[in-house]
Formats: C-alpha cells, structure tokens, sequence
C-alpha cells in the first residue's frame, strides 16, 4: 500500500504544480496582451495617438526576443526556481512603476525591460514542470500551460477592460501587480527545486537541429497569427457580426480554445503526436473554408479557428519539449519563446499587406487565405520530421549507453 500512496502524494503535487505554472503564465501572458487593448485609455494621460500602441507593444517584443536567445546560453547555469522568484518579482515592480509615469520615452523602457524578463519566464517555469514530469504525463503537463493563454482571453482581457472603463487603467496595471506578488509564495512553497544540475560544462549548441525544434511551435502559429489581427473586420465585415455581438463571439472562442487544449493534451498518452497534428490541422482548415464559402456562422468559425490553433500548439509542444535534456530544457524553451515573438510579429506585419485593398470581401482576403492554408498543411509534414529525427537520436542514445 505504501506505493499506491506515495504514487497518489505525488500525482496530487505534480497536479499543483502545474496549477501553478499555469497561473505563472496566465500572469506573463496577461502582462504582455493587455497594453493593446488598455492603451486606448492610457493614451491620453501620455498624450501620444492611440496608434502608438504599436511601440509599446514592439519593443516588448524586441527585449523578449533578445533575452530569449540569451537565456538559451546561460539560464541553465542557475536555479531556476530562485530565477523564476526573482523574474515574477521584477515582471510585478516594473508593471506597478508603469502606473507612476506619464512619460511615454520612460513607458517605452519600462516595457523593454519587462520584456528582457518575461522573455525568461516561460522558459525557467515550463522547464521546472517538466523535469518533475513523467514522461507519459508531459503532453498533459503542457496542455494545462497551455491553457492559460485561453484563460487570457475567456477572464483576463475582459476584466482588465471592466477595471479600466469603470476604475481607470491604472488599477487594471495594479491588479496585474498583485497577480505577480501573488505568484511568489506560490513559487517557494509550491515549486520545487530543480533536480537538473544548475551548472553545465557543456554549452548548449545552437545547430541545425536545434533551430527546428525551437521554430516548430513558432512556424505552426504562423497561419493563426496571420488572420489574428484580421479577425474583428473579418467577422463583421465578411460574416455579418454586429459589434455588440463580438464579446460572446470571442468568449466563446476561447472556450472552444480551452477545451481543445485539454482534449488535446489527455489524448497525447493515447494517439501519435502525427495523428493529433494531422487532425487539428483539418479542423483550422475547416475553418478558412467557412470564410472561402462565406458560410454566414460566425461562431462556427471562431470555435473551428481557436479550437484548431490551440490544438496544434499543444501537439507541437508535445513532440518539441522532449528534444532537449533535462539540464538544457529551461534555455531551449526561452529560445523557443524568443522565436515564437518574432515569427508572431513578422506575422502581424505582413498580414496586412497581403490585403489588396481596404475593403474586406472574399476577393480581398483570398490571398492571405490561401498564404494561411498552404502555412498550416505543412504542419504534418514538420511532424513527420521531427518525429524521425527524435527516433533517431533515442536510437543512437541506446546504443551508447
């Protein structure tokens, strides 16, 4: 019986610490997502144009990408429970500073540096879960990370929106604050310390291999990321939404989103990564064609769409988290971090000129449809690859050891 029971104790633990890890990321997700929609509320005190929230989102952007292929050389030299302690602190002292200020040059380096850190944080909690991890558990493990980021959008953004019409935006920032002050005894008590060692002799090597895994979750999110900031014109313009309409559209989005996630992940201990990418896929492509055939069901689209997005990511995840050890798991997921912001923002760029004209009709949106649709049917194909180099490379570990 004392097995049974310590199997249990440790089943209850491991499901706590990734309740955990996930609040981690819901925190640094909601950090990082909020300044787009809020901004509209803080322009004014800044006295710049609501347009500028471009910059602020651009140059966390930039401190993310920069700390993410830093990390991928030297967060492995340290703890990275202390590193995360010291990371969620840091992520909370510069959001609150943010509220003292209505220097817009002093907000623009307040976010960088908020990006330097947030750029590290999924890489250090993600690695600390994951080493503790069963490995027939891992996929279900980073389905429930996962999950946060629909949580996001289901909770998050609409309270931060509630807070700053009704409070002023400043409480929105403060609560933001408080979620991250939150998350630091939740981290000592909670976390435990890596089992990796905190130092390495042999640095990590950014090679061919390296880079594909690391790009996978990055190129996978490509063809979503394309549409993201096309879906508000593309659902009342093409679909026939009305604005008052568009809040349930996108809470129910991020259901579908949320349940996708978990379904995908208890299915990962039960069918090939190959069988769920190759099907999730299906579904985001159901979902263009309810804009190719102007199927007038806007809700049919954003759950085929969120719910075909988060599923990828999580079958991507899955095949990508085992390509690293133990020891070098922290700085491959900064780095895979790191990509993931750049590809989103060479997304973000280009998905507007792929449109031929202002206007958003079928003929208009054609392109970037199709650019969607060839981008996401690649994704098995990546799949197949990694899955026959990780083959190999256990293969060759077997024989050497």
């Amino acid at each position: 019986m004392m097995p049974l029971a310590q199997h249990t104790f440790n089943q209850k633990a491991l499901i706590r610490m990734a309740i955990v890890t996930s609040f981690i990321q819901f925190t640094n997700a909601l950090e990082y997502m909020v300044f787009n929609p809020i901004f509209t509320f803080m322009a004014g005190d800044f006295s710049v144009p609501v347009s500028f929230s471009g910059y602020v989102s651009g140059v966390y952007t930039l401190g993310a990408v920069l700390s993410g292929v830093a990390a991928f050389y030297w967060i492995d030299r340290f703890n990275k429970k202390r590193f995360l302690i010291i990371n969620m602190a840091l992520l909370g002292t510069l959001t609150l500073l943010i509220t003292f200020t209505t220097n817009f040059s002093t907000l623009l380096t307040l976010r960088f540096c908020a990006g330097l850190v947030g750029g590290t944080t999924m890489g250090a909690s993600t690695s600390l879960l994951i080493n503790g991890t069963p490995a027939n558990l891992r996929g279900k493990m980073l389905a429930t990370v996962i999950a946060s980021f629909s949580v996001v959008s289901i909770v998050g953004m609409p309270m931060m929106l509630f807070l700053s019409t009704h409070y002023g935006w400043h409480v929105a920032l403060g609560v933001i604050c408080a979620c991250c002050l939150l998350a630091l005894p939740l981290i000592v008590f909670i976390i435990p310390k890596d089992s990796a060692p905190s130092e390495t002799k042999n640095r990590p090597s950014l090679d061919a291999d390296t880079l594909l895994f690391a790009s996978s979750n990055a190129l996978v999110q490509f063809s979503p990321m394309l549409i993201i900031p096309m879906l508000v014109p593309l659902m009342t313009q093409q679909l026939g939404v009305s604005q008052n309409l568009l809040p349930w559209l996108f809470f129910i989005g991020g259901i579908a989103g949320y349940l996708s996630t978990k379904i995908t992940g208890v299915l990962t201990s039960r069918y090939s990564t190959l069988l769920l990418a190759t099907g999730s896929t299906l579904v985001f492509i159901l979902s263009l064609l309810v804009l190719v055939m102007d199927y007038q069901n806007a809700a049919l689209f954003i759950i085929l769409f969120l719910g075909g997005s988060y599923s990828r990511l999580v079958s991507s995840s899955t095949i990508t988290i085992q390509f690293p050890d133990d020891k070098q798991r922290a700085g491959f997921v900064s780095l895979q971090t790191s990509i993931m912001y750049l590809v989103t923002t060479i997304a973000f760029f280009l998905s507007p000129l792929l449109l031929s004209n202002d206007d958003i009709t079928l003929q208009s949106i054609s392109r970037l449809l199709m650019i969607c649709a060839i981008a996401a049917l690649g994704f098995p194909i990546i799949v197949f690859i990694l899955q026959k180099k990780l083959t190999k490379r256990f293969r060759l570990l077997a024989v050497t050891s």
